[in-house]
């Protein structure tokens, strides 16, 4: 009996030390593969920024009103924004910093005049990058990184605006209330014959006729 008890002991204690040497191993598995990826994170740091720049054009003639955002196609964080100038230039810059990453980005052009609502600039294909037709290519080379975005179409008028309830019309201010109506001749412009021939109010003497 007590052979049989020692023996169930001793296979629990081994039970017990293969799962703590496996816990131990995967341990240090995971810290081994964190220190790799870390370092390798260390030597790489952040991805470098080369500069670009260039200029906007809409059927030959300078955009000067907005600014030109480009967007990684392969980086969701690799983006950029340039102002454009008096010229329709740019130079593109990511998180205040002159330069964005290498790789192929898609480019709107964001060209609004103030207004409400605000007037479109660009055809409004430009405007947003999903569709945009405009790409750019940024390499490691600042020689070639350069372009002239020719943009092309007429500018889409924005939708009126519709009037307040109850009138206005679409050029009425907010809170103009509606014009009031003519005002209904009376019957003496209507009828003189009438009039003259009507009594004349309590108090008053009928006029001599002509």
């Amino acid at each position: 009996m007590s052979e049989n008890a020692g023996s169930s002991t001793a296979a629990q204690s081994g039970n017990s030390f293969s799962i703590a040497r496996v816990l131990i191993l995967l341990l240090v598995a995971a810290t081994v593969t964190g220190g790799v990826y870390l370092a390798l994170f260390m030597e790489r740091g952040p991805k470098p920024l080369y500069p670009f720049s260039g200029q906007v054009l809409l059927n030959g003639k300078p955009v000067t009103v907005g600014a030109v955002m480009t967007q990684s196609i392969d980086d969701e964080y690799g983006v950029g924004i340039g102002e454009l100038d008096k010229e329709g230039r740019f130079r593109l810059r990511s998180n205040d910093v002159d330069g964005v990453t290498a790789g192929t980005h898609r480019v709107a052009v964001s060209s609004m005049a103030p207004g409400i609502p605000p007037r479109p600039l660009v055809p409004s294909k430009y405007l947003n990058q999903n569709t945009t037709p405009l790409t750019i290519n940024v390499t490691s080379d600042p020689s070639q990184n350069t372009i002239v975005l020719e943009l092309e179409g007429e500018v889409e008028a924005p939708p009126a605006l519709q009037g307040p309830p109850g009138g206005g019309g679409p050029g009425a201010a907010p809170g103009d209330a509606p014009s009031p109506p003519a005002a209904a001749p009376t019957d003496a412009a209507a009828n003189p014959a009438a009039a003259a021939s009507a009594p004349a109010p309590a108090g008053e003497t009928p006029a001599a006729p002509q």
